[in-house]
């Protein structure tokens, strides 16, 4: 697991991209074949809440944990759930990390439930106070517009309610994630999706031998 921070200095040559592209590039993929990767705030969220708040970090650092094959990217932040595909550069991209926004642990502010997309809904672009680096860093994804006009091609599952996840890797090859809402009287799975990685993709061949899988069961619960 690669920790990393919104809050530090992220841009290009700083020290904390530096340590970044040299732990990545350390990994053998045949002995520790997934890399996960955990920040606060998410690079991609649908939500109209802290809408495209971490773009200059994403604009810094989403080339160098694709290049090397991240699978999946935890953040928070949000206090809602969202999932996406495997994704890179707002789009769906099969050798992309797939990212997930899990800061719905439960908040005394509650959930956000608006969506960039709904109509009149789309925020306008803001710099965090908090952010030491990089300071605005403005883009229009969607066809010349900052929001989407219905869910992103690249959200898969979207959901404004408390709840946690269990994140299980099957073998080297095959991960199941789960979420369950908080509210449920009884344990119901309302997302669940298996990741696959892909050796095939040159970001997850680095240093990369095909070989036996292994039956064992690591598991990573998030809330």
């Amino acid at each position: 697991m690669v920790y990393l921070s919104n809050y530090a200095e992220f841009e290009v040559g700083s020290d904390q991209y530096e340590w970044l592209r040299k732990d990545l590039s350390s990994f053998d993929r045949k002995t520790t074949p997934w890399l996960v990767a955990t920040f606060h705030a998410p690079f991609y969220s649908s939500y109209t809440a802290h809408y495209l708040e971490n773009e200059c970090m994403r604009q810094a650092m989403e080339e160098v944990l694709y290049t090397y094959g991240v699978d999946v990217i935890f953040n928070g932040h949000l206090h809602v759930y969202e999932r996406t595909f495997p994704m890179y550069k707002f789009a769906v991209d099969a050798c992309g990390p797939v990212n997930i926004i899990i800061g719905d642990g439960g908040n005394i502010e509650g959930v956000y439930k608006t969506y960039a997309d709904d109509t009149g809904e789309c925020p306008a672009p803001s710099v965090p106070s908090y952010q030491k680096a990089g300071g605005f860093c403005p883009i229009r994804p969607y066809n010349g517009s900052l929001c989407a006009s219905s869910q992103p091609a690249w959200s898969a599952f979207r959901e404004p309610s408390f709840g946690h996840g269990i994140l299980t890797f099957m073998n080297s090859t095959t991960a199941l994630w789960q979420w369950n809402r908080n509210i449920d009287s009884e344990a119901v799975v309302a997302d669940s999706v298996y990741i696959s990685r892909k050796p095939s993709c040159s970001s997850q061949q680095l240093h990369f031998q095909e070989g036996p899988m292994t039956d064992v069961h690591p598991t990573i619960t998030f809330s």
